[in-house]
């Protein structure tokens, strides 16, 4: 649609509506007394605003950080919300607002809890900072309704804190309690189970037997020692003799061969083997040694066989062999100390078994021991946790009981509004001539737009039907004159018709209507 067309729908408009003048003047009479009945009736809305302040760093916070539990807020608006829109809340609200009106009908308090619900809103505006919006009809119910609101809440949430901190003390009280007790218990089962096993632990039991392993060893090796010890013993006494018969004149060669052998050794210091003196020596050591070889041999051949007793000859004494009695002696010794060595052995080998019979008892009462520990263990953490849980439990009580917690403190109060909010009369007064005018054109353009009947040349086109030429409408002195008698009557009409919107207007601003 280009703009040449358009100014034909304009001037078609223009003149439907002059040709139905009185009744559009009649229309936009209607329309914009209907606007301004509505605004007359439209309800004002005074709002007020309230900032509160999340308050949970107090000199106490560095000072009890990794002991007391302080209340924290993450997402305070959302906390702050959830509280204000609890029915608890709104329910002591309505009550400290409207009264006995709330006990009239069982539906009165619900419909008061859910105007309130509806009138207030909560956002956030800064770290830790909370506005609160409430609306009301009149600035005194939006003044009050916000102070009521605020008042409840802080009280709430400070009896809310105190509650909780108890609640959780008490808790966490019972739950220490029940925990002392198990582990009273598991501590006497211990007792009980330590009291019943004198076995000990396998470590013990384990180290026990590697030393007895040990010195069963070394036994074995030492008996081992003895036995061979005492085979030599034995076949060295089998070559000596009990007794030994020893005669003067042997004895004599001896000290003499003695003598001989000690001038020989002190003459080889000086000289030499072929020395004479040395030379000498030697044959006569070695004659003195064949004269006692044939007197010892003489002897051996003067005793008796078959065990009867020696001739000793005249001049000869009896002796007891003294290697014979050492032997002797040390034969007993072994033996005596063999026995012992086995009997300590056959003693070890026992206690051995012992271990290994005390080894399996240990294996199994092992897990028993073990499930106790782990209980005993278990029981005792938790139980420990538990009073560290208290004593934090306890100081946050007595923060929230001091205010030492999450305090809701008023930063901005709120103030009694002085102009109502939203749409107000004068809105209505303003906007409702040109609502009324828009009406009217729109309902002209929707008639132009709806009518079948063909105003343009164009639209015969549409037809195929060929248009000869198009007759304009003639403005005669009579139809001038008529136009202006019409223009004069509607504009008195409109200055009428504005004067007692203006009028209504302001005698329902003044009061006047009321």
């Amino acid at each position: 649609m280009d703009f040449a067309q358009l100014l034909q729908y304009a001037n078609v408009i223009f003149r439907e509506i002059w040709q139905r003048k009185f009744l559009a003047l009649t229309a936009f009479g209607l329309v914009s007394f209907l606007v301004l009945v509505v605004g007359m009736f439209w309800p004002a809305k005074y709002e007020t605003t309230a900032t509160i302040y999340a308050d949970n760093q107090n000199i106490l916070g560095p000072l009890l950080e990794k002991q007391a539990k302080q209340s924290k807020v993450d997402d305070r608006a959302k906390v702050v919300r959830e509280k204000l829109y609890s029915p608890r809340l709104l329910t002591q609200v309505a009550k400290k607002l409207y009264g006995a009106k709330t006990e009239e009908t069982p539906t009165a308090l619900a419909n008061y809890v859910s105007a309130i619900r509806a009138n207030t809103k909560v956002k956030s505006v800064g770290a830790g900072y909370i506005a609160i919006d409430y609306t009301a009809t009149n600035a005194n119910d939006a003044y009050e309704g916000l102070n009521a609101i605020i008042d409840t809440f802080i009280r709430t949430s400070s009896e809310e804190q105190r509650a909780e901190s108890r609640e959780a003390f008490l808790f966490i009280d019972n739950q220490v309690k029940q925990y002392k007790d198990q582990l009273v218990s598991a501590e006497e089962k211990l007792k009980q189970f330590a009291s019943k096993n004198f076995d000990g632990r396998d470590s013990d039991v384990s180290a026990s037997i590697q030393r007895l392993r040990s010195q069963i060893e070394e036994l074995k090796i030492s008996i081992d020692e003895d036995k061979i010890t005492l085979r030599s013993l034995q076949e060295q006494i089998l070559d000596e003799s009990e007794f030994a018969a020893t005669t003067k004149k042997v004895d004599a060669y001896s000290v003499r061969l003695q003598e001989l052998e000690s001038r020989l050794s002190n003459l080889l210091l000086t000289y030499t083997e072929d020395y004479p003196d040395v030379i000498t020596l030697r044959y006569q050591i070695a004659d003195l040694k064949r004269v006692i070889n044939e007197a010892a041999y003489e002897r051996a051949t003067d005793q008796q066989i078959d065990g009867e007793p020696t001739q000793i000859e005249e001049g000869s004494e009896v002796l007891l062999n003294p290697l014979y009695q050492e032997l002797r002696s040390r034969i007993s010794q072994v033996e005596t100390s063999m026995q012992a060595k086995q009997k300590r052995l056959s003693v070890f080998n026992d206690l051995l078994a012992n271990e290994f019979e005390r080894r399996q008892r240990v294996a199994e009462r092992g897990a028993e021991e073990s499930e106790l520990v782990r209980d005993y263990d278990v029981t005792k953490k938790i139980y420990e946790d538990m009073l560290e849980r208290k004593e934090n439990a306890r100081l946050s009580m007595t923060l929230n009981i001091e205010g030492q917690g999450v305090t809701y403190r008023i930063q901005e109060p709120p103030l009694p509004p002085l102009m109502p909010t939203g749409l107000r009369f004068i809105h209505f007064v303003i906007v409702g001539p040109f609502v009324a005018l828009l009406s009217i054109i729109g309902l002209a353009v929707a008639y132009v737009l709806l009518d079948p009947r063909i105003r343009f040349p164009s639209a015969l086109q549409a037809f195929d039907v060929r248009v000869l030429s198009v007759i304009p409408h003639v403005n005669t002195p009579l139809t001038k004159r008529l136009r202006r008698s019409d223009m004069v009557i509607c504009s008195l009409l409109a200055v009428a018709i504005f004067a007692a919107y203006v009028g209504v207007a302001l005698a329902f601003h003044f009061g006047v209507l009321l």
